[in-house]
């Protein structure tokens, strides 16, 4: 993917020698477009000016901007562009965030002004907004920055900034080192789009997500024993049947965890429309957690 930055590098090099717009035109054109789906509502798999989920409308972006093909997920972004020290990067730059617990989850891209914009699925406010590099929930959970707008813009995986202007510098605490957490890796077969996590409680908890899931996604959830000890956990997904309301299994898994301890489930697609469990049981068969969530039809 480097070769990414330093073609589109070139591009504009050229555009600049037929007095076509420069790097930074480029950048602030790419911001133009972000700020134009400002408000668009967030939607698991999704991509497209109806709806978008992080990663989806990054990509989008960049498309529309530059006609360039980035990756369909935030794992994607993490291993893709050239690596810069966050503190260097410019307005288009991407932000790449460990929200679950043990793999890279979410991206956004940087405005320059201290803030960034994102597709955003949890808290007071969701869908495209703008968020201060301050925030205290994405500040700590920033694990890696990434371009690919200009190779010089590239420093080496070590994070020795190139020479350019930092962007505002969030506060304490510091942003995780490049490398997440360790969890168990999702299979190769499939790739997740989406990576959600939830933490296992000690009591019993039922909850809906208010965020539906466009049929066709793929989803990965990272789970983390919150129980407060080590445990054996059984993880069932259900689709309920429209007419009967049955629960019909689809997948089932089984995770030894240590207290705190996550665990990454192979992706599954969820390729029908309808309503979903997700739920949780101990060792001895008692549920702890159900979360309701709802698959629709594609939005793109």
């Amino acid at each position: 993917m480097r070769k990414i930055a330093l073609a589109i590098a070139v591009a504009l090099a050229a555009a600049a020698a037929f007095g076509q717009p420069s790097d930074e035109a480029a950048r602030k054109k790419l911001l133009e477009i972000a700020f134009k789906y400002r408000g668009v509502p967030y939607v698991y798999g999704s991509e497209s000016p109806k709806a978008f989920d992080c990663s989806g409308f990054v990509r989008y972006v960049y498309r529309e901007a530059f006609g360039l093909e980035l990756p369909r997920s935030a794992r994607g972004f993490y291993s893709a562009g050239s690596p810069i020290d966050w503190r260097a990067a410019r307005p288009g730059d991407v932000f790449v965030y460990d929200t679950v617990g043990g793999a890279p989850s979410h991206v956004s891209i940087v405005v320059g002004d201290g803030t960034v914009i994102h597709a955003v699925s949890d808290g007071p406010r969701t869908g495209v907004i703008v968020s201060p590099m301050t925030d205290r929930y994405w500040t700590p959970r920033l694990i890696a920055a990434r371009t690919f707008l200009s190779a010089s813009d590239a420093t080496t995986a070590a994070g020795t900034p190139a020479a350019s202007k930092p962007a505002a510098k969030p506060a304490e605490p510091k942003p995780a080192t490049e490398k997440p957490r360790s969890v168990k890796p999702v299979a190769p077969a499939e790739t997740a789009i989406v990576d959600i996590g939830f933490s296992i409680p000690a009591r019993k908890a039922a909850f809906t997500d208010k965020i539906p899931t466009a049929a066709g996604t793929s989803v990965a959830f990272t789970l983390t024993n919150g129980t407060g000890e080590s445990g054996t956990f059984m993880v069932l997904f259900f689709r309920v049947d429209p007419k009967s309301l049955k629960l019909q299994q689809i997948h089932e898994e089984k995770a030894a965890l240590a207290a705190a301890a996550a665990f990454g489930l192979p992706p599954y697609r969820f390729d029908v429309p309808g309503k979903y469990k997700l739920i949780v049981k101990d060792s001895w068969g008692n549920q702890l957690l159900e979360r309701v969530f709802m698959v629709t039809g594609d939005l793109d």
